[in-house]
């Protein structure tokens, strides 16, 4: 094969593949992979069925303390002066000590702190989703604000809010 007929080739498949991949599905296979938060532009209404709070977990843990370890030297730095009188030249040299300080993160010792294993959700779960009586018992992820009034609200009361993320 020549090497013109290879690029000519070579072309056509990148073309065929942008085109072939930039017309893909708009829903379907590739809808469940875009994440939760932008899935849920619009509001969500429904019959209040339960709600639900997830406290925070936490669990104590070590990790390593690091401290700031700074030194100091002294760097030597050496001037040159020419001066010329008529033809004849003269050098003279002198030399500045200037301090210099380098500092790095070191390891000293462990420390104790509070690490969240499992962070705090507030959820609601409705029936009837937006008027489909066949979607029932569907939970949703919501703020607290959002919790708070669904709270408030008995069950089988219509409630509309924006969701956080699908399930809880």
């Amino acid at each position: 094969m020549t090497k013109k007929r290879h690029m000519v080739l070579s072309g056509v498949a990148l073309i065929l593949s942008v085109g072939l991949s930039a017309c893909g599905p708009t829903s379907g296979a590739h809808r469940s992979e875009t994440p939760a938060e932008a899935r849920h532009d619009d509001t969500v209404s429904g019959l209040r069925d339960d709600v639900r709070h997830i406290t925070r977990k936490t669990a104590s843990a070590v990790r390593p303390r690091m401290v700031k370890r700074c030194t100091t030297t002294t760097k030597k730095i050496k001037h040159t002066s020419r001066t010329r009188i008529g033809k004849r030249t003269s050098t003279s040299t002198w030399y500045e000590y200037k301090p210099v300080t380098t500092c790095r993160m070191v390891r000293n010792g462990t420390e104790s702190y509070t690490r969240v294993t499992r962070r705090e959700r507030w959820c609601v779960e409705l029936d009837a989703v937006n008027g489909d009586q066949r979607r029932r018992d569907v939970w949703f992820q919501v703020t607290h604000g959002t919790y708070v009034s669904a709270v408030a609200a008995s069950e089988g009361d219509k409630i509309k809010f924006t969701p956080v993320a699908d399930g809880c």
